[in-house]
């Protein structure tokens, strides 16, 4: 990546070596050469830095980054390391965590939802200031009329740039008389399952299936084994947290590990369950990439790993992810133990984890027109 501040190598750990998916895009350039024409300085934030574009260029300012993903916190580690920064050079907070109390430059990439976005600039709003450059850098396709309202209830005038490459820029001017209000996250949501009783979710911004019960995790909890059979399991990219708050209720000897890229998504899993099941139930939450963090406590080898995976990363569609939870899955999964996946028909899961674990060991569970189910049984020895 050729910008103003210099030439920077840069790396995404989901690339696989396709060369379409960068770490960058053109909103990042596009906000680089901006602050580098206004000479911003101060307290620095940067927002939604997905890979470390803005990290890597905008070291020397000593920011802080915010981003949703252990994934990206990762690789935005690793960029640093590969251009030969030093990692104690930016701070990388939470998505919940304290920001500075006085910010002079805050950059946002534009997400895909706009709860998220929401959630942000709330976070943001009170620490900027009249001085304050305030930047929202996306690509256009995610910049729309309710983007820009947005920037403007909750910071102040905002004009959006020419666009450039598909990218633009929305530039807000700090309004000292506005009136913020509170957040509107987390919310909770009550959703029924299949058969079951209501629960109540509780869904911080941009967690997936935030304010439903979509069909197809719908499908899944209409499913799931009988209470009793299993030990341990798992609710892989747990999102809200309602399957495995569901498997927890139905069994009370079932201990479940929460297991998501998304801290927001975590919080959203602990609250949803604590709100069911109160504090003296146990369970394990965890913010990793998949599978591959457990680690980090006490081996975790469950019987039963569920999980309704994504078939996209931003705007990247592909089964890398998901292809990545079924082998953890079957690599951890104890002997006899059984992954219990929902995904759209056209995906095609069958066939992928027949080529996992082997032939006799998958089958259909249940489907409909647009989903289906499928159980894969890790054989012994």
């Amino acid at each position: 990546m050729a910008v103003p501040q210099g030439t920077f190598i840069l790396d995404r750990p989901d690339a696989g070596g396709r060369s379409p998916l960068r770490a960058w895009d053109a909103a990042d350039e596009m906000v680089l050469r901006h602050l580098d024409t206004v000479g911003a300085t101060g307290e620095v934030v940067l927002v939604g830095d997905g890979w470390g574009a803005l990290a890597v260029a905008l070291a020397g300012l000593r920011p802080t980054i915010v981003v949703d993903s252990y994934v990206a916190g990762r690789a935005i580690g690793a960029n640093l390391a590969a251009n030969g920064i030093d990692r104690s050079l930016v701070h990388l907070a939470s998505p919940s965590g304290a920001l500075p109390e006085r910010i002079d430059v805050a950059v946002l990439k534009v997400p895909k939802t706009t709860a998220l976005l929401e959630h942000e600039l709330h976070r943001l709003a009170p620490s900027l200031h009249e001085g304050s450059v305030v930047v929202g850098a996306g690509m256009a396709r995610n910049v729309h009329t309710s983007t820009i309202a947005l920037f403007e209830r909750t910071v102040g005038p905002t004009t959006t740039s020419r666009a450039e490459k598909k990218a633009r820029l929305l530039h807000a001017t700090v309004a000292p008389d506005r009136q913020i209000g509170p957040s509107p996250w987390p919310q909770e949501v009550v959703v029924t399952p299949p058969g079951g009783e209501p629960l109540t979710s509780v869904a911080h911004a941009g967690v997936f299936s935030a304010q439903h019960l979509d069909p197809g995790t719908a499908l899944l909890l209409a499913h799931l084994p009988e209470p009793g059979v299993h030990a341990a399991a798992v609710d892989l990219g747990c999102g809200t947290g309602v399957v495995g708050t569901v498997l927890a209720r139905r069994d009370p000897d079932l201990h479940v590990t929460f297991v998501d890229d998304s801290p927001l998504a975590v919080a959203s899993a602990r609250a949803t369950f604590r709100l069911a099941l109160g504090p003296e139930r146990d369970a394990r939450f965890t913010v990793g990439d998949a599978l591959l963090d457990l680690a980090d406590g006490e081996p975790v080898t469950p019987d039963l790993v569920v999980v309704n995976p994504p078939f996209h990363r931003d705007h990247s569609v592909g089964d890398a992810t998901a292809w990545q939870m079924f082998s953890e899955a079957q690599r951890v999964l104890a002997p006899g133990g059984e992954l219990l996946v929902v995904g759209n028909q056209h995906l095609a899961y069958h066939a992928k984890l027949t080529r996992l674990f082997g032939k006799g060991a998958v089958e259909v569970v249940a489907s409909d027109p647009r989903f289906v189910v499928v159980r894969a049984t890790r054989r012994p020895g």
